[in-house]
């Protein structure tokens, strides 16, 4: 799938491709929100606040590539519903 400017403020779905990608997964969730979009790649932001820094809790950030050329991520839904988001 591919991520139009449109889309930015928009809650996506991902799947992990890679080990390394269904870690994130397990670890920020697979419910993510699109902050800007490239023309190549996807800036993403974690729907919770899943990391402590500086006794504080954070989001996870992320950049991911477009369509099917990123190795560790699938988007499987876009516009999906943000559920419970913190």
């Amino acid at each position: 799938m591919t991520i139009k400017q449109s889309n930015a403020g928009q809650w996506i779905r991902l799947k992990g491709k890679s080990g390394h990608g269904k870690n994130r997964i397990r670890e920020h969730g697979d419910i993510w929100l699109v902050v800007h979009v490239d023309t190549n790649k996807v800036m993403l932001r974690s729907r919770n606040k899943t990391f402590k820094a500086g006794g504080v809790m954070h989001h996870d950030g992320r950049w991911i590539d477009q369509g099917v050329d990123d190795k560790n991520f699938e988007i499987v839904e876009i516009n999906c519903s943000d559920g419970d988001v913190k």
